[in-house]
């Protein structure tokens, strides 16, 4: 009879727990944060969904329209008849993008014009990013560095839409269903990119605790860039001709930018550094250990294959948006290197402006 009454009193409480957890989630918008969310996403979305995406405004328009017009069922019959041995192909799904593929192939097949697709795409993706950001700490300071780091939404989100429809699976498995190696799995077969954080979410899976995570990643972070040569040579395929040229502006100073930009996840490790272990806590620790380790990457592939650079760095800053929200301001370091990688974005997004990066988002 206890038990039976405990075990009501549970089921009581869990159905009082659930729509707690909705209101939570719908009372941000309530709050002048949550208004000032909608606000800014709506103007984003309006922008990217209604205007003009002409091969001349929009650089790479022409390229994706290309991937539309030349994906279709053949392209998939002609890929797999092409293979020349099972290990070569199951790598080739990662090389020749075919969850990519894939969601060309599907749109097509709806009937989806190709500049439709594209726009489909790029709302989409937005969309997924945004309602990923409504699940950390912090919704309207991600979403403001979504807005504002030159790579994200003013390009990731605009026009090199692979990367950035990768990057949206991603963040929507690690932020919302807390599973990130998973969502980055994921994210390789969307865009080549990913196939580096995933090694490294792998490595950090295996590390065990925090400092032994990131030993762990770091070293593989070390591997993986010394090998990136023979691994570019043997597998990059069609991406060779297209980063090449892409070391040409891997400097010190955009290491150095790097470096303030990891110290976001550095002070997420630090500021969560004893507090309880949750399923959330463990999915943003290993984040933050990856967005190390990739770093360390970028900083050997420098010496060792600057080629390795390819998009891989973008990673570093458009995980940002989703890490710096997690930051706890514990104490005054804290919180003086936090604002030292708000003060980092400025001047990067400053930089860009004058650069016209922002043009198609700032036209009347």
């Amino acid at each position: 009879m206890a038990n039976t009454m405990q075990a009501t009193t549970m089921d009581n409480t869990a159905q009082q727990r659930a729509p707690a957890n909705r209101v939570r989630g719908f009372a941000y918008f309530m709050t002048p944060s949550g208004w000032a969310f909608l606000v800014l996403a709506a103007a984003a979305l309006s922008i990217v969904a209604f205007r003009e995406r002409s091969v001349g405004l929009i650089f790479d328009q022409e390229a994706y329209i290309q991937y539309f017009r030349s994906t279709d069922w053949h392209w998939l019959v002609q890929f797999y008849q092409n293979r020349e041995s099972d290990m070569g192909f199951l790598i080739s799904l990662i090389t020749e993008e075919l969850g990519w593929r894939t969601w060309v192939i599907m749109l097509n097949a709806f009937g989806v014009t190709p500049e439709g697709g594209i726009r489909t795409t790029v709302v989409l993706l937005n969309l997924i990013v945004m309602y990923s950001l409504l699940q950390t700490r912090r919704p309207l300071i991600g979403l403001l560095l979504w807005l504002v780091i030159p790579y994200a939404l003013a390009t990731v989100g605009l026009f090199q839409i692979r990367q950035g429809f990768g990057l949206a699976i991603a963040m929507l498995f690690a932020c919302r269903f807390n599973r990130p190696t998973l969502g980055m799995g994921l994210a390789s077969f969307v865009h080549t990119t990913f196939a580096v954080p995933t090694a490294l979410l792998l490595a950090a899976g295996f590390g065990g605790e925090k400092k032994r995570s990131l030993i762990v990643v770091s070293a593989a972070a070390v591997v993986l860039a010394s090998a990136a040569k023979f691994l570019f040579a043997t597998y990059g395929g069609r991406r060779i001709d297209e980063y090449t040229g892409y070391q040409e502006n891997f400097t010190i100073k955009l290491l150095m930018l790097l470096l303030f930009y990891t110290m976001a996840s550095v002070m997420v490790l630090y500021s969560t550094w004893r507090s309880p272990e949750t399923k959330r806590e463990l999915g943003y620790t290993r984040l933050s250990i990856m967005h190390f380790g990739l770093f360390v990457y970028l900083v050997v592939a420098f010496f060792v294959f600057p080629f390795a650079k390819g998009r891989v760095w973008y990673c570093v800053p458009l995980l940002l948006p989703f890490l710096a929200p997690e930051i706890r301001i514990k104490n005054a370091m804290v919180l003086v290197i936090t604002f030292g990688v708000y003060v980092a974005v400025a001047a990067d997004a400053t930089k860009s402006y004058f650069e016209g990066v922002y043009k198609y988002f700032l036209m009347p």
